[in-house]
């Protein structure tokens, strides 16, 4: 079958990694084994995928070489291990993420992929394709994210203020995100008073997704601002994780915690503690980035059995409940999939969610 993969040496990582550019062809269209599931695993025919930033960094210099790229996928089931034959059946559609980047055998950005049966999500009827493929990456760290400041999944899903919520605030930062737009959904489900930076274009948009109050991130003032408007903030998202974003975070909050998406080091409040989300922990196994000399993480069991109870639950929520952020849909195939991460290498793209329909 046809896969992108990774087609680069450990100097034009380090090179890439480096420079904070891509140098040299890091990633090409080849020809790989058909993949061969066990009998937890179904295998899916991809039909769509959508792109996240991790995909163009792990072609650019995370990914070891000849590892086949992609993350977020939605397609049909073709083949069900005979351990999930009640659970699973030809012809399902299917959506989740997998770790891509990784290893040479899992990755979406190909024609057929073999996915664990506890960790993918049946679509529904009336969500396309193009929608399902987006509750991967964003969705699922925004859930993992929520989780790590203590609210429990139960109020998600029983859409009440419950105890633990009653009155709660938190700040998400980079509302107008992917992961912004999944996160306010959650935490407005669950009864919190949502607080949301954005720049003045995506005010409507945050608004819409259910932000309660949005701020400028770019105001001179934002930052007395809204520890003045909403003094007993303990908890932050940051869905950004770059430049100062993380501790814009920091100074809201008097004390408590702030999410981030990459490691962000210590923060310099010592009432504040800063906790690194990488998603990819939700699998169970323990992995690292751009090993050797990379980071490694450890196995965290309750991230992988949030997953599965996300999964499980995120048929009855997908409708109304936990729209998918606003979609681009680009043609083309494999070649659609290099244009549309360049874009995203660039900057080029806010406000939307790239999609490919590859098959």
């Amino acid at each position: 079958m046809k896969a992108l993969v990774t087609n680069r040496s450990m100097p034009w990582q380090m090179l890439n990694l480096a420079s904070g550019s891509s140098f040299g062809q890091c990633a090409r269209v080849a020809d790989i084994a058909f993949p061969t599931i066990t009998d937890g695993e179904i295998l899916v025919q991809v039909r769509s995928i959508a792109l996240n930033p991790i995909d163009f960094k792990n072609i650019d210099f995370l990914s070891p070489n000849k590892s086949v790229i992609g993350c977020d996928y939605a397609g049909e089931v073709v083949e069900v291990g005979k351990n999930k034959a009640n659970s699973w059946k030809i012809g399902d559609r299917v959506a989740g993420f997998v770790h891509g980047g990784q290893y040479p055998d899992v990755g979406s950005f190909a024609e057929y992929l073999k996915v664990d049966a506890e960790l993918a999500w049946k679509i529904p009827h009336g969500v396309t394709n193009s929608e399902a493929t987006t509750y991967g990456i964003p969705a699922v760290t925004a859930m993992l994210a929520l989780a790590r400041l203590g609210i429990p999944w139960d109020d998600v899903i029983t859409g009440s203020k419950t105890k633990s919520a009653e009155n709660l605030q938190i700040l998400i930062y980079s509302g107008a995100s992917n992961v912004g737009l999944f996160t306010i959904q959650l935490a407005k489900r669950a009864g919190l008073h949502v607080v949301v930076t954005a720049s003045p274009r995506s005010f409507d948009l945050v608004k819409r997704y259910g932000a309660d109050s949005v701020f400028d991130y770019q105001a001179p003032a934002v930052i007395s601002e809204i520890s003045k408007a909403y003094p007993d903030i303990t908890k932050a998202v940051d869905c950004f994780s770059e430049g100062n974003s993380s501790h814009f975070c920091a100074q809201v909050l008097k004390k408590g915690r702030v999410i981030t998406l990459l490691d962000q080091g210590k923060p310099k409040k010592s009432d504040i503690e800063y906790e690194f989300l990488m998603v990819f922990t939700a699998f169970g196994l323990e992995f690292s980035l751009l090993a050797p000399l990379g980071p490694a993480f450890p196995i965290v069991p309750n991230d992988h059995n949030l997953l599965r109870q996300f999964y499980a639950d995120l048929g009855q929520l997908c409708h109304d409940v936990v729209r998918p952020p606003p979609i681009t849909t680009i043609k083309g195939g494999f070649d659609g999939i290099l244009n549309g991460l360049d874009k995203l290498r660039k900057g080029e793209v806010r406000g939307t969610k790239l999609v490919i329909d590859i098959s």
